[in-house]
């Protein structure tokens, strides 16, 4: 099972608000959602790569930078709109795309600004419509082989044309993103956290062409990743249960101004993925998906 967590900067500052659980994930054509909520099956309990040996904390008592928001909003405006919408994204069985019993999963998020949404096929098959820029879809099975994603639009006009590679038995989110030339796609590797019912495990990605270098501070005090690039994804570093608040800083100008922050809850055993890419091309016109993944 995932949740994920949303947020981006634009109008409405200040204002945080919570959903029910809803479709804000994109469905993968792939078969129908029969309601397997346990990946352990299909990923496996892989203990995240490169942990870091230190544990943070949540400290109440901690004091947060000053929240001084200075990066436009949708409007043009200074300011910050942030709202968590809750999914849950499920593998899907039967496995429309395999050819063989060895397979992996697949998910597909669109971290473009300034395109329209997408259709996204697998070797030819359809495999999500109206991937809107901050979609992500749920997990589907393909064979674990090489397969080719096109990228398109409603008119079939071909964006990306690429071949990846599909691990058996495990999981990888192929994210759509800008780059100096136009489009790609990345591959990132997910993984199950083995860090224990009092520990989470937290990484960052950043798919920010705009903000080629950001810090990730949980708590105002702790920079947990310092210079994260554009196109990496950090290891993984254990975080104690609790609530945190998470912010995103630009590593060029940090001295406290922070481009985006939001709470987050981390439970025991639970593996979190914080991406940040554009809504816009514009500097620190950013959004931020934090992608729960638990097996259960």
């Amino acid at each position: 099972m995932g949740t994920i967590i949303y947020m981006n900067n634009g109008p409405d500052s200040g204002e945080i608000t919570k959903s029910t659980p809803q479709q804000s994930s994109k469905e993968l054509k792939f078969a129908p959602d029969v309601g397997n909520d346990d990946t352990s099956t299909e990923t496996g309990p892989v203990s995240p790569d490169g942990e870091q040996p230190n544990i943070l904390v949540p400290d109440p008592q901690v004091e947060s930078p000053a929240f001084d928001p200075y990066s436009p909003d949708e409007s043009g405006n200074a300011g910050t709109w942030n709202s968590i919408i809750t999914m849950f994204p499920k593998p899907i069985i039967p496995c429309y795309f395999c050819d063989s019993d060895q397979v992996g999963l697949v998910r597909l998020l669109n971290a473009a600004a300034n395109y329209p949404p997408f259709m996204v096929y697998i070797n030819d098959q359809l495999a999500v419509e109206g991937l809107d820029n901050g979609d992500m879809s749920q997990y589907g099975r393909v064979s674990a082989e090489t397969q080719t994603i096109s990228v398109t639009d409603d008119n079939n006009y071909v964006y990306i044309k690429k071949q990846i590679q599909v691990p058996t038995n495990g999981a990888i989110t192929v994210a759509i993103i800008n780059t100096d030339t136009g489009l790609d796609i990345m591959v990132i590797d997910d993984y199950l956290c083995n860090g224990g019912i009092n520990t989470g495990c937290f990484r960052v990605c950043n798919l920010s062409i705009t903000n080629r270098k950001i810090n990730v501070l949980l708590n105002g005090g702790n920079i947990i990743y310092h210079d994260v690039n554009y196109m990496q994804v950090t290891n993984f570093q254990y975080v104690t249960n609790g609530y945190y608040m998470v912010s995103v800083t630009s590593s060029s100008i940090y001295s406290g101004n922070i481009i985006l922050t939001s709470n987050i809850y981390i439970r025991g055993n639970v593996s979190y993925t914080m991406y940040v890419f554009n809504w816009s091309l514009e500097q620190n016109a950013i959004r931020i998906l934090i992608v729960e993944d638990r097996r259960s």
